[in-house]
């Protein structure tokens, strides 16, 4: 009988026919003679590459100098002041008798001087300086904020990348069974051994296929284009998820609590909010310094000739050095008002912080459940993708001994299909539940990205023996 043609093989030779399948997939797809671009390498290109991670750069640069211009007001200020001039002047005076004396002067006058001025006590500059502080370490928490934000959505992009890819690999491993179940149908048919509806309902399947390669080959180019905004380089070889090196690791420690007290402690925007908080505090104080005296050590030393045409060629050299004091008296009640106005800033920015406080917090416990669910699941979907292997392979077994068609054997591959398209899922969303959890906790960094990149290999000759996604 001519259905004696089908071959029947094991699960396990199934499951490595389908790898060698999607493994020569990518080959044909991905294999331009550049080596493949990992992970660590695009955190590199990134660092360097990113505007918006280059924009907090030049923004914390910019926040830094304000210590030294708010530290300059509490240090020394010293001056100095020349002029020179040529004067020429006419004078009228009354005489004894009545007459008009006129008289004119013409001679140059100079004026030299130095001053030397040192802050005693001056509450607004004490704040402003402590201000400046808490200022820069605001821009410092935010621009560790922007290198986990960075990471993030690196990661993000990568790992989209690689599921297009890989969904396509899937789609293309499909097609692949489709067009032979089709030519199949058509050989049983011309046989006489085969019905009009087998090859109808195979047709079906292979077109919606052919529509989904479509779609899933969009796909590719725009996730494509996503991490190459990210790194400025093309993206068109990525080094691939390989399943046998990615290591299933549950939180540790597994006490959620420990994971929010961590957070709350160390996460960067937290950070830079409770440093804004200290900064809204001195500008409280800089507004109640409008009520308290300034004091400032004052020294000067000046040379002047000819100042007037009463002192022609007078020369004079004057030294001064004293304690110069300013008391505010009354400024139109604008000093309480900023006090107020100061007050309900802090408030304000205290409110944020515990809003922001609730949600890291949320935020947390939601990604700690991510990755814990995240090892059961790919656990649980690997055990139903070996499943779905024996369930293709007996259907097909069946088929030969006529208890099953060969809808029966359709619906065995599109439900291996889909638990595949599952699993790699499960996987990447495992990954970046893990990516976001870390960043979370403010531990996101060089190390964890290199940890990660340990999971991937590159496609080509390599890697065709291993078991890769999907």
């Amino acid at each position: 009988m001519k259905r004696r043609e089908i071959r029947l093989r094991s699960p396990a030779s199934l499951y490595r026919l389908g790898t060698v399948a999607s493994t020569l997939a990518w080959a044909m797809m991905f294999s331009p003679a550049a080596n493949a671009i990992n992970l660590i390498q695009s955190y590199q290109l990134a660092l360097q590459q990113d505007p918006s991670y280059q924009a907090a750069r030049a923004e914390t640069a910019a926040s830094r100098e304000a210590i030294p211009m708010a530290r300059s007001q509490l240090l020394p200020n010293l001056s100095s002041n020349l002029s020179r001039f040529k004067s020429d002047t006419n004078s009228a005076t009354p005489g004894f008798l009545g007459a008009t004396n006129y008289s004119n002067y013409q001679y140059f006058s100079s004026n030299y001087g130095l001053s030397l001025r040192q802050p005693v006590y001056r509450k607004y500059s004490f704040a402003q300086y402590r201000q400046a502080q808490s200022q820069v370490a605001s821009a410092e928490a935010s621009l560790d904020k922007s290198l986990q934000d960075l990471l993030v959505r690196l990661s993000g992009a990568y790992f989209e990348a690689l599921m297009a890819q890989d969904q396509l690999a899937l789609v293309l491993s499909q097609k692949e069974a489709y067009g032979a179940q089709l030519q199949g149908a058509k050989r049983f048919f011309a046989a006489g051994q085969g019905t009009r509806t087998d090859i109808d309902d195979a047709q079906a399947r292979y077109d919606m296929v052919l529509a989904q390669e479509l779609e899933a080959r969009q796909n590719v180019g725009y996730t494509r284009r996503q991490l190459q905004v990210i790194i400025n380089q093309p993206a068109e070889n990525l080094a691939l998820l390989n399943p046998a090196r990615m290591e299933l690791i549950p939180p540790m420690p597994a006490d959620q609590e420990e994971w929010i007290a961590r957070g709350e402690e160390v996460n960067a925007e937290l950070r830079a909010m409770r440093a804004n908080i200290e900064s809204s505090q001195q500008e409280v104080e800089k507004a109640k310094a409008g009520h308290m005296p300034t004091v400032d050590l004052v020294a000067q030393r000046s040379r002047s000739n000819s100042a007037n045409e009463t002192t022609i060629h007078q020369l004079y050299l004057t030294s001064q050095v004293g304690v110069q004091v300013n008391i505010p008296i009354f400024s139109g009640g604008y000093v309480d008002a900023s006090v107020r106005q100061a007050l309900a800033s802090l408030d304000k920015y205290q409110q944020q912080y515990e809003a922001k406080r609730r949600d890291v917090d949320m935020q947390i416990r939601k990604e700690f459940q991510n990755v814990a669910e995240g090892v059961l699941k790919v656990k649980a979907l690997e055990q139903a993708e070996r499943s779905s292997d024996q369930a293709v392979f007996s259907n097909q077994k069946g088929y030969q001994a006529g208890t099953r068609t060969q809808v029966d054997i359709l619906n065995a591959h599109q439900q291996r299909m889909n638990v595949r398209r599952d699993l790699a899922q499960a996987r990447y969303l495992y990954l970046m539940a893990r990516v976001r959890l870390q960043g979370l906790v403010g531990s996101l960094n060089e190390e964890e990205i290199k940890l990660i990149n340990g999971w991937l290999s590159e496609p080509g000759p390599d890697s065709q023996g291993a078991k890769s996604t999907p």
